[in-house]
């Protein structure tokens, strides 16, 4: 039996299986005979095994996947003397770059004869993920530098397979998806993402989005770079209009290679009120009238001096709460009675909206209690089927004698947030001695 050897290439690891003789009478001392054997060199096979007795080849083919364990080169030799050489080199033919290179002699009894199997395996490289990228290959054998055959195989392309996706809410630092649901707010950045087992150079992917039928936005990736096991493909949603999604349901189409993969849904939903967004920082102070109030935090100010009394706009900066409240301080002279507080918003609102006809809009009117505040509230209601409707409310109150109205507009999905926000403005008002 001749002992094993083996050389490894810089580029790849191999195993040498080497050549075992078949019956061990042939391993032929040269001093004892007087010629030498016949020489006769087999036809190179490709396998998938070898007999751990026999060494014949098994499982002879030229088709592999890039999960394959090990492949085996393998011909049959007869008369090799143990001190000639042999040699594998394996190239991949659409390159013709070297995978694999390994030589050595047939045995240390260098004087003797050798009839048997030799073969020499791939192995998967030495992160152990893949045997060889998809391509043709060509493994060329050499008896002492002299080419004796070739044979050809392929690594086939695998299947792609999509193993999850999902909507979340940031990236890590290894370009992978955290903080995964389907509910999302307004404030969030939302991100597609997919798993794949194989990301191929070449490949297509695309999303689409959706709100109902309405198509959003979409965008493309181009594989450049394949990568043989599980990863994410990642894509950030936009608005079509780059601004934060309106409160709704929204759908994603997944396409790999122009064929749909999926179809999933998201919903965003409206910020909730809560008392943080008042730090009592943000403060609007008045020093005519001698009051102060404050505002919720990162929200704009806008202040304007009319004739009637000063007029103070908010509103918050983030595009993305539909919110703006109004606040007139009337001079006395200017002051509408009680009895004229209905009449007056219906002049502010036509004035607010554009709009002189008021078919579609619903008119309420009530009266509350804030705090040590008795407040009369006039509310006008527009809805839409496109939820793309209106709240407006004005709130008349007196304090120290003065009439104040505030005026509350927004979209459908913030009004309870806003009434939220007015009711605790009208409640911190306070007056400087």
């Amino acid at each position: 039996m001749i002992a094993k050897s083996s050389r490894r290439s810089a580029k790849r690891a191999f195993g040498i299986i080497a050549i075992s003789m078949v019956l061990c009478l042939l391993i032929i001392p040269l001093p004892l005979v007087s010629c030498a054997p016949e020489q006769v060199i087999g036809r190179l096979l490709i396998c998938g095994d070898i007999d751990s007795k026999t060494f014949k080849p098994l499982n002879i083919g030229d088709e592999y996947s890039i999960d394959s364990k090990q492949i085996f080169a393998a011909v049959k030799v007869t008369g090799v003397r143990g001190s000639d050489r042999w040699r594998f080199i394996w190239r991949n033919a659409d390159t013709g770059e070297v995978i694999a290179d390994s030589t050595n002699i047939y045995s240390p009894d260098r004087s003797s004869f050798m009839e048997g199997y030799l073969s020499n395996k791939l192995l998967p490289g030495e992160d152990g993920v893949m045997i060889a990228e998809p391509g043709n290959y060509i493994v060329s054998y050499y008896h002492n530098e002299d080419l004796m055959g070739t044979a050809g195989f392929i690594i086939n392309r695998p299947e792609v397979s999509m193993l999850e996706a999902g909507f979340y809410r940031g990236i890590d630092e290894r370009g992978e998806p955290v903080d995964a649901g389907d509910i999302f707010s307004q404030k969030d950045i939302i991100y597609m993402s997919m798993k794949v087992d194989y990301k191929i150079k070449g490949d297509s992917y695309k999303i689409k989005w959706f709100t109902g039928d309405e198509f959003l936005g979409e965008e493309d990736l181009i594989i450049n770079k394949s990568c043989y096991m599980p990863g994410y493909i990642v894509f950030q949603l936009m608005n079509k209009d780059q601004k934060p999604f309106p409160v709704g349901t929204y759908k994603a189409q997944i396409f790999y290679t122009d064929r749909m993969m999926g179809e999933y849904f998201f919903e965003v939903a409206a910020e909730e009120f809560t008392e943080g967004v008042f730090s009592g920082e943000a403060l609007y102070q008045n020093d005519e009238f001698g009051f102060t109030v404050i505002h919720p935090d990162g929200w704009s100010l806008t202040e304007e001096n009319i004739e009637a009394g000063p007029t103070v706009r908010f509103a918050p900066e983030d595009g993305i709460r539909q919110i703006i409240i109004n606040i007139w301080v009337f001079k006395k002279d200017y002051s509408p009675v009680a009895e004229q507080y209905s009449s007056f918003a219906d002049k502010l609102m036509v004035k607010q909206i554009g709009q002189e006809n008021e078919s579609g809009i619903e008119k309420t009117e009530s009266e509350k209690t804030i705090g040590d505040t008795e407040v009369v509230e006039v509310k006008y209601d527009k809805i839409e089927e496109t939820d793309e409707g209106w709240s407006m409310t004005f709130s008349f109150f007196k304090k120290n004698s003065i009439l104040f109205l505030f005026m509350r507009l927004t979209d459908t999905v913030y009004v309870d947030y806003a009434e939220k926000v007015v009711d605790t403005m009208i409640n911190s008002i306070s007056f400087t001695e």
